[in-house]
């Protein structure tokens, strides 16, 4: 569960309905509007009562961090548009067993570029080296020597769109992921990689109205074991975005997902997306959504993958314009898949609770105090987990 630092509060799924023909920039904060280079200097502390997901016998720690981050947004002809983005992260745990001091790296780019009036395509690429991971996975601390869950990411994004009418689009999408865990029993079970392609058509119906039919291959590759653990699937959904008004949207996507494992049996699985998002006030929403998914496990050698239902909520709250609440609610009740004669299947349901204060005095000044509950409640014991953070942070924009 990422922590509210800079309250970014997502609205997973839910999206305006608008015209298949868009413009080729991507919005931008409006800090970095009209600038070339964007800084960011962020500070703060938070108090953690369990550093490594542990089931039982938790570590608590105080951690002090500080987030320095520079943007580069670069016009570099009428037709092409250039970002790039540095964080670094430097941790430091009061109580923390081995190296007190962390520091994690991410590094992001991306080129759009319009081929023609009709034509436009986007390429970018994330690359981190996650040393304090925000999110850890339940099961893992007291089953590995070093329950420490860094690992190095990089995700590469490509889509092309293809405009063959005011009302109508293509689009082809793809995405690379790689995940390798620096400890080499998280390394041996579960560093993969994840290719997905999918094919969409877009028709706006009406103004307010924009209806899809997509086609999505994903395969998952294994780095080892990978005749036991590799996977492939094939999805088709038909969606719909609508705007009631001007402030409230909904979005949904149904279809049929074909699961295809090759050391356990094949399932054909519904594929769900709901939500919907209410723009009450200026600056202020709330949305709410519903997605059920396949996702790969925190033990591969054990469990095929996680059948889940995640349902949220996210609200933002305007007081007045320097003072911001924030809130998020998730709930994933899910289905682990035990291997055949190594695990039996069980339940388990992860619990994700947050809600953020920001103050902005200036107008590149910002000060957060911030909450994170995290709980997991499984089948099986050593996978459960229950984490609470708390915190403050400044941020300052040069």
């Amino acid at each position: 569960m990422k922590r509210f630092s800079s309250i970014p509060l997502v609205c997973a799924g839910v999206l305006l309905a608008t015209p298949p023909a868009r413009a080729v920039y991507a919005p931008i904060p409006e800090v970095e509007q009209g600038r070339l280079l964007t800084a960011y200097v962020s500070t703060g502390f938070y108090y953690d009562t369990n550093i490594f997901g542990a089931a039982r016998d938790t570590i608590e720690s105080v951690v002090f961090q500080a987030q320095p981050t520079l943007v580069a947004n670069i016009s570099a002809t009428a037709q092409t548009f250039v970002t790039a983005s540095y964080q670094l992260s430097a941790d430091y745990f009061t109580d923390r067993p081995g190296d007190h001091f962390l520091a994690s790296h991410s590094l992001g780019a991306r080129v759009a570029h319009a081929f023609t009036p009709r034509l436009e395509g986007e390429l970018g690429d994330s690359y981190q080296i996650v040393k304090n991971p925000e999110s850890l996975l339940p099961g893992i601390a007291g089953a590995v020597i070093n329950p420490d869950q860094s690992y190095d990411y990089n995700q590469l994004d490509g889509k092309l769109t293809y405009n063959m009418s005011k009302r109508t689009g293509l689009k082809g999408k793809l995405r690379a992921v790689n995940f390798a865990f620096d400890n080499p029993y998280l390394s041996d079970d579960l560093d993969r990689a994840e290719y997905t392609l999918g094919v969409e058509a877009v028709r706006m119906s009406r103004e307010n109205l924009q209806v899809s039919a997509e086609y999505r291959h994903k395969a998952v590759r294994y780095d080892s074991g990978g005749a036991f653990k590799d996977k492939d699937s094939h999805s088709l959904f038909a969606g719909a975005d609508y705007a009631l008004t001007k402030r409230t949207a909904f979005t949904a996507r149904l279809g049929a997902e074909l699961l295809l494992r090759r050391g356990a049996a094949d399932s054909l699985l519904p594929y769900v997306e709901l939500g919907v998002k209410h723009d009450y006030r200026d600056s202020s929403f709330i949305s709410a959504g519903y997605t059920f998914g396949t996702q790969e496990p925190s033990n591969a050698n054990v469990y095929t993958d996680t059948y889940t239902h995640h349902f949220f909520v996210n609200a933002r709250h305007v007081l007045w314009h320097k003072l911001v609440l924030s809130a998020m609610a998730d709930w994933q009740p899910s289905r682990l898949n035990g291997r055949d004669g190594i695990a039996p299947d069980i339940n388990e349901t992860n619990l994700k609770l947050g809600g953020a204060v920001t103050i902005t005095p200036g107008q590149k000044w910002s000060v957060s105090l911030t909450c994170d509950y995290d709980r997991v409640s499984s089948g099986d014991p050593g996978r459960e987990l229950e984490r609470t953070r708390l915190g403050a942070r400044a941020r300052r924009v040069f």
